[in-house]
């Protein structure tokens, strides 16, 4: 039941952004001032003026997540906090993964004999900061595919792969020499790190606004689907790894999770960019996005701005009629 009502909620998201990106390419179509047929500065069998159909494009970019997110899901402690929807999988605290409040834990014998503790000189675990855990920036692999009305209106389809999307900080284990009682505190510092994939599939209408024959300004509009899929999240302690994304069962033993992890929001976005046009070799756009998605990562959600920067290579026409189709 619960799965039913999931599915139609997402069909019924993505019809109503359907319906209000048709409704406003005929707004948009309507109120096109260009006759393009007229226009003296093109060749009206040019590429540019009979600029009507499918065409396919490939995008290259970066991305960067916010670290908002990183510091919320993966600071170590927001096992307390969040679940990930699995029986199998957990995510634990850097405490019950390395087992500090367990004397006898087998793991946590091994990491005090690594870092040179002894018995009484532990005294507390020190969490990342709020702002202590980022997103490197990642790598953005993608496709379009654009359904041009006019040269000037398109409907543009955007399906973007974001894989090994990483975010780093620092953790401490606080201990105090047990032969000075309440002498200084020893800080010794750690990492903690993260690994996810991202999918973006993205409907938008594009306008562009043509500066002269080789260069035009590109503007796009639309809604968007954020697909998350979380890979891990460790500590490393004296190049020994912990993974926080796990289940134990039993005899200081864990299980890794059984199923992919992958939760799904939606959310909107903005993008502003230049396009080239080439008379060989197909054109070029580099474009800035803005979006406002919906995270979700386990039961944990919520709605942050992300950023983009792509460089678009868009395939040329004459690679084969496959490749531009024209109606």
């Amino acid at each position: 039941m619960f799965k039913e009502e999931v599915c139609r909620n997402i069909w019924l998201n993505w019809r109503a952004l359907g319906c209000c990106l048709m409704a406003l390419t005929f707004v948009a179509n309507g109120m096109n001032a260009q006759d393009w047929d007229d226009w003296e500065d093109y060749d009206s069998d040019g590429y540019v003026a009979g600029r009507k159909g499918v065409e396919f494009a490939l995008n290259f970019g970066i991305y960067q997540a916010n670290h908002q997110a990183a510091n919320a899901f993966y600071n170590g402690y927001a096992g307390e906090y969040y679940d990930l929807g699995d029986n199998t999988a957990n995510l634990m605290t850097i405490e019950d993964r390395i087992g500090v409040n367990s004397p006898n834990n087998i793991v946590w014998s091994q990491i005090m004999n690594s870092i040179g503790l002894e018995a009484g000189e532990f005294k507390y675990i020190e969490y990342p900061a709020y702002t202590g855990m980022r997103y490197t920036p990642g790598t953005l692999l993608g496709l379009q595919t654009m359904l041009f009305f006019n040269p000037e209106s398109a409907l543009v389809l955007h399906v973007d792969a974001m894989n090994g999307l990483k975010s780093e900080g620092g953790w401490n284990i606080v201990s105090s020499d047990v032969d000075t009682g309440m002498g200084s505190e020893n800080r010794r510092t750690y990492g903690i790190f993260s690994e996810e994939d991202r999918f973006q599939f993205s409907l938008a209408y594009r306008t562009a606004a043509y500066i002269t024959d080789e260069v035009s300004w590109v503007i796009e509009l639309g809604g968007s689907m954020l697909a998350t899929k979380l890979k891990s999240n460790y500590v490393r302690i004296e190049n020994q790894s912990y993974q926080l994304l796990t289940a134990p069962i039993g005899n200081g033993q864990f299980a890794n999770p059984t199923s992919s992890l992958t939760s799904t929001g939606f959310g909107g976005f903005a993008a502003l960019g230049v396009e080239l046009f080439f008379e060989e070799g197909g054109n070029l756009m580099l474009t800035a996005r803005v979006s406002r998605d919906r995270v979700v990562m386990g039961s944990y959600e919520d709605n942050l701005w992300q950023g983009a920067l792509y460089l678009t290579w868009v395939i040329p026409p004459q690679l084969g009629d496959f490749v531009r189709a024209r109606f």
